[in-house]
């Protein structure tokens, strides 16, 4: 037993000294080896048995040398601009005080973030002075209008192929949507579109009514409204109402019955309006819905 005993001391003080040693090598603090001496084997099974788990488990929560051995971060994190970030206005108004050297840097600037989330932001350049921001916006209005068109083409080419895919027809739908909201059609194709849209919705409708979204159908309603589709917008609306329940939905039903001069249809969505629990007004729908009761 005791020679079990010496034979167990001796490994921990040579694994002690290897320890020591390769310590030495990395430039690394040798400290804890007292801890090895005094409490012999257990104190390796403390120091590495959770290195292990860390290991076999991939769960290192942070940089061990850099906290203990205090190695340099070679990569440390970019401060931002604090002027730039700070001095931040309008695009309107920047177009409005800046020079025209100004204002094309601006421009471009943007541009070169993402053209998609930006390009919305710098519309307001379209009726500037100087002639070559205008220029900059209208090239940029078309590069979207042809990536937009691009993306539509697609995923009406795809949704054509294969019409019982529902996924297809979202995309479909999501991309003549993007169209809409794009702020770059022209009233023509603003026309041409929300024909497109309502053609497709029309077809999805007599596959399978269930696929399109609420929101697929309160942008059917506003398209039909605005194609001047009045017929076909109401019997929408009565056929579809469950589908519709939405602010957006009744205020274009309101100002359609309110343009037809219809009174006793118009009183009753405003009152329809006003009972419908699962209809959440905003601030602006009050706001309206206030002055049509008004005008009413």
């Amino acid at each position: 037993m005791e020679g079990v005993l010496t034979a167990l001391l001796v490994g921990n003080l040579i694994a002690a000294v290897v320890f020591v040693v390769v310590k030495a090598v990395r430039k690394e603090g040798v400290g804890i080896v007292v801890f090895f001496l005094f409490l012999p084997l257990l104190s390796f099974v403390l120091y590495f048995f959770p290195r292990m788990l860390s290991r076999l488990f991939g769960e290192e929560k942070y940089d061990r040398d850099s906290l203990v051995g205090r190695n340099s971060i070679k990569k440390m994190v970019e401060h931002p601009n604090i002027e730039e970030e700070l001095n931040v206005v309008p695009v309107e108004d920047a177009m409005a005080i800046n020079e025209n050297r100004e204002k094309r840097e601006l421009l471009l600037r943007q541009l070169k973030k993402d053209i998609n989330e930006n390009y919305k932001a710098l519309l307001a350049a379209e009726r500037d002075e100087d002639s070559e921001s205008v220029h900059y916006v209208a090239a940029t209005k078309m590069e979207v209008y042809r990536l937009l068109h691009q993306q539509w083409m697609e995923n009406s080419r795809a949704y054509e192929e294969d019409k019982d895919d529902d996924g297809k027809f979202r995309e479909a739908c999501g991309s003549l949507r993007k169209m809409l909201e794009s702020q770059v059609l022209s009233g023509r194709e603003q026309e041409m579109y929300r024909k497109k849209y309502c053609s497709l919705m029309e077809a999805q409708v007599l596959i399978d009514e269930s696929v399109p979204t609420d929101l697929d159908y309160e942008n059917w309603l506003a398209c039909l409204i605005e194609l001047g589709r009045f017929q076909a917008a109401e019997q929408l609306w009565d056929q579809r109402r469950e589908r519709l329940q939405s602010e957006n939905s009744y205020m274009k039903m309101t100002e359609l019955f309110y343009r037809r001069k219809e009174k006793d249809k118009f009183r009753d969505c405003i009152a329809e309006l006003q009972k419908d629990r699962m209809v959440r007004l905003s601030a602006q729908g009050l706001e309206r819905l206030r002055y049509w009761m008004q005008r009413g």
